[in-house]
């Protein structure tokens, strides 16, 4: 999700799943004036659905702009179009041994210990730590 579509999302009942501890921080004046703000502009969200947002963003962004790396080989993957049609190439998938990768296997780690330590029954499925040759077609070249 882009900081852009909080306005859009914000008019929507939110579901997530929340950690049965809380959390508490000291947030600088202008950051927590900024909130204030937002949560006038929007009375139909509390204010810890706003900051809880606002996190969610910020850490998908951040984990988008970390830099993947090749690492073992994993496996093939066929590419498909829209339609379902099979094209003619395939990619290679690779383990993920850069920064992205390493987040999402920490994020896994670390949710995977927040449902055990809370007996939860179902567990959320979450991304894999690999990269596809394709990601390195000249769209990142982080290579």
């Amino acid at each position: 999700m882009k900081p852009t579509d909080l306005d859009s999302t914000w008019d929507i009942p939110n579901n997530g799943r929340l950690t049965p501890k809380q959390m508490s921080i000291r947030l600088p004046i202008l950051v927590a004036a900024k909130i204030s703000a937002l949560c006038e502009m929007y009375p139909r969200k509390a204010k810890s659905e706003i900051i809880i947002d606002l996190i969610s963003t910020s850490l998908e962004q951040l984990e988008e702009s970390l830099p993947s790396e090749k690492g073992a080989f994993i496996e093939n993957e066929s590419s498909f179009s829209e339609t379902g049609e099979l094209h003619n190439f395939s990619y290679s998938i690779f383990e993920d041994i850069g920064k992205k990768g390493r987040f999402i296997s920490l994020t896994e780690k670390y949710l995977r210990n927040i449902e055990k330590e809370n007996d939860f029954k179902e567990a959320l499925p979450y991304k894999t730590p690999y990269v596809s040759e394709k990601d390195f077609s000249g769209n990142h070249g982080h290579e």
